[in-house]
C-alpha cells in the first residue's frame, strides 16, 4: 500500500508542476496519436494510474486521454480534493487485498 500512495502523491506533484518540465511533456506525448511498439504492451505509470482508477466504484475518473489528464490536473491543485482520491484508492485497494484470500502473508 505504501507504494501505490507514494505512487500517486509523486503523480500529483508533477501534475501541480509546470507543464514544460520533461515529466509533463512526456505524459502529453504519451497520449498522443503515436503508434505503439509491437509486442506485449509495457506497463507504464499511466496504464498502472488508469488501473487504480478504474477499481473505483465512486467515481467515473480516468486516465487515457489528455483531457482525462486535465481533469486530475484540475483535483490535483487542490490539494484536499487530490488527498481524498489518493486516500479513496488506498481504501479500495487495501479492501481487495483484504478480500483476496491469496494475498495473505505466511
Amino acid at each position: 500500500m505504501q507504494v501505490l500512495e507514494a505512487r500517486w502523491r509523486l503523480f500529483g506533484h508533477l501534475l501541480r508542476r509546470d507543464r514544460n518540465i520533461p515529466a509533463n511533456k512526456a505524459m502529453l506525448f504519451y497520449f498522443s496519436d503515436n503508434k505503439r511498439a509491437r509486442g506485449r504492451p509495457q506497463t507504464t505509470l499511466p496504464i498502472t494510474l488508469n488501473n487504480d482508477l478504474k477499481k473505483l466504484v465512486a467515481t467515473k475518473l480516468e486516465l487515457t486521454t489528455e483531457t482525462d489528464l486535465d481533469t486530475l490536473r484540475l483535483i490535483a491543485e487542490d490539494r484536499p480534493k487530490w488527498n481524498a482520491l489518493v486516500a479513496e484508492i488506498r481504501k479500495t485497494a487495501e479492501a481487495a487485498r483484504s478480500d483476496d484470500p491469496a494475498s495473505g502473508r505466511l
